[in-house]
């Protein structure tokens, strides 16, 4: 089963074709509005399945739009040990693909939170990547690879690798389909080697492996 998550925050409209095609490509998927979410779901006229959050940041035409439809919600105290996407990450079941659709501009405490809540996920084993329709970050952890599908993206496409973890570098980094290709490669936190690549000119996808380490592939427009 595939998760859509919704976090708060300002999203690009890009935001919501992530939403509706991977809704319309995989059955059963379950969207999920966290807190002012819910907003930008109600601004596309998507209904979640379900609403979770303190509700401290979301509108009253949101909170309309949720009644209006009949949207179960989940409501929290402000104060609390978890943010809104982390108790809405937790509904997903070990074995889902999750989405979490968040900003990746802005609040950059929150972005960096939620980078790390995705990190922390891969880590256990989850299967998520997060992504405001303009940018996507992919999670690897140990011997690990993603293949990244380019056919949707439109123009020209940043990819930077970026090693996560301070005391140990990410072994064994190999690429197919990128301009400066890797091969068995090591990479350390805190170098900038690995930033701004590129995919191979009329590349249809590309496929970054590891063999260890925790690493975050970034894919974005090139501006």
């Amino acid at each position: 089963m595939l998760y859509l998550i919704v976090t708060g925050g300002p999203l690009p409209d890009e935001a919501s074709h992530v939403i509706t095609e991977a809704s319309e490509l995989v059955s059963g998927t379950v969207i999920i509005g966290c807190d002012g979410g819910c907003d930008f779901l109600a601004s596309h006229g998507i209904v979640p399945d379900m609403a979770v959050g303190d509700m401290d940041s979301i509108s009253q035409d949101g909170l309309g739009f949720l009644e209006l439809n009949n949207v179960f919600t989940e409501r929290y105290p402000a104060e609390k040990d978890w943010t809104d996407t982390e108790i809405a990450l937790g509904k997903a079941e070990d074995d889902d693909d999750i989405i979490l659709v968040a900003p990746v501009t802005g609040r950059i405490d929150h972005v960096i939170a939620n980078l790390q809540l995705v990190l922390n996920f891969r880590v256990s084993g989850r299967k998520i990547k997060i992504t405001d329709g303009i940018t996507s970050c992919y999670p690897l952890y140990g011997e690990d690879d993603v293949t990244v599908e380019l056919d949707p993206v439109k123009g020209p496409v940043a990819v930077s690798l970026i090693p996560w973890d301070f005391s140990s570098p990410v072994k064994g980094v190999s690429t197919k389909g990128l301009y400066y290709p890797l091969e068995d490669h090591d990479l350390a936190a805190g170098s900038t080697f690995s930033f701004s690549n590129c995919p191979l000119s009329g590349a249809k996808r590309f496929t970054v492996s590891i063999k260890s380490g925790l690493m975050l592939v970034v894919v974005t427009e090139a501006k």
